[in-house]
């Protein structure tokens, strides 16, 4: 896979992350429950600041660029997954508006941290050049 397509598929992730946690915010603003465990606002901030530390990438500094994504696996990877399966087998499941919103909570952070790996590990061809 390009560089190219692995950054728009990352901005892809940052932006579904985004709206669920729009989303999130909107129920709580009317009354309702949160989607997740995770509070609205820091997880949309997380992830805006995530889809900044694409721009390395984006500008062809990939050794900033794969630092950064491993950065984000540690933060993502427990945040996005971990925090929601521990969770799971605590039986904290109250802690989300439904089974499906916690399965669709670990799923954009699945999909998020497949595409980090193969960031980090430079599984991509580089063809943005510096400059």
């Amino acid at each position: 896979m390009s560089l190219k397509k692995l950054l728009v598929l990352q901005l892809v992730y940052a932006l579904v992350g985004i709206g669920y946690n729009v989303v999130s915010f909107a129920l709580v603003s009317m009354g309702g429950e949160p989607l997740s465990s995770t509070a609205p606002v820091t997880g949309a901030i997380a992830l805006f600041a995530y889809g900044l530390c694409l721009i390395p990438g984006a500008m062809g500094y990939l050794i900033p660029y794969r630092i950064l994504m491993v950065l984000s696996i540690l933060v993502f990877g427990y945040g996005g997954i971990v925090k929601h399966l521990v969770n799971f087998f605590s039986d904290q499941l109250f802690l989300y508006s439904s089974t499906l919103a916690w399965v669709a909570a670990i799923l954009i952070n699945v999909y998020g941290l497949v595409l980090n790996v193969m960031a980090a590990a430079g599984w991509f061809k580089k063809n943005v050049k510096k400059g």
